[in-house]
């Protein structure tokens, strides 16, 4: 019994996934997220007291997966480079589900939607998630004299719009695979853009 609750559960936060990064929060209805879902809607609210707290538990879970991801990714490169566990924990983050990378963008656009304590909640759980670990790395590779000593956070969040503005279908595109994409955004940050002159 409680492996088919469980597995209600996940075709709900996987339908409701679906549909919160195709449409704006406010364009998708608690019907629509059932039909995809294949469920009553007696046992989505047995499950999901409102629409909110179903958004929530979808990007939570998906906060989660690439919280892990990136973490794991920056555990099994220690003693490399900054520059080589920055490109590292970008393509793990790049090979995740296309939904759970379009999900980070959708916070983005729907957080005004929410009153706080939600709002910031929701905003911590995102920075602890992707620019945070960001800025670890990056702290450590100006304690290791491997990039220029400046705001650490402010670095993250630059390279954080970098990948976020990549993800856009044109730049996937233009970009290529995640290990393409992933050397393209970390050179973009490492080198800059200034054309040198050769010897």
């Amino acid at each position: 019994m409680q492996d088919r609750s469980v597995a209600t559960i996940n075709n709900i936060l996987d339908a409701a996934r679906t549909l919160f990064t195709e449409k704006q929060y406010a364009d998708v209805s608690l019907r629509e997220i059932t039909e995809v879902a294949g469920v009553t809607k007696g046992a989505l609210y047995h499950h999901f007291a409102t629409k909110e707290d179903l958004y929530l538990q979808t990007v939570y879970r998906c906060l989660a997966e690439v919280k892990e991801t990136i973490q794991n990714s920056m555990n099994n490169s220690r003693g490399e480079s900054c520059r080589s566990r920055l490109y590292l924990s970008l393509t793990s983050f790049l090979c995740l589900p296309f939904e759970s990378l379009a999900i980070m963008r959708s916070i983005r656009r729907n957080i005004n939607v929410f009153q706080e304590p939600v709002r910031t909640e929701l905003i911590r759980a995102y920075q602890t998630a992707l620019p945070g670990q960001i800025e670890a790395l990056l702290r450590e590779g100006m304690v290791n004299d491997e990039i220029i000593t400046t705001d650490a956070r402010l670095l993250s969040w630059q390279h954080v719009a970098v990948v976020e503005v990549s993800l856009h279908e044109y730049g996937r595109q233009i970009l290529g695979s995640p290990e393409e994409m992933a050397d393209s955004i970390v050179s973009l940050f490492f080198n800059g853009i200034e054309k040198r002159a050769t010897a």
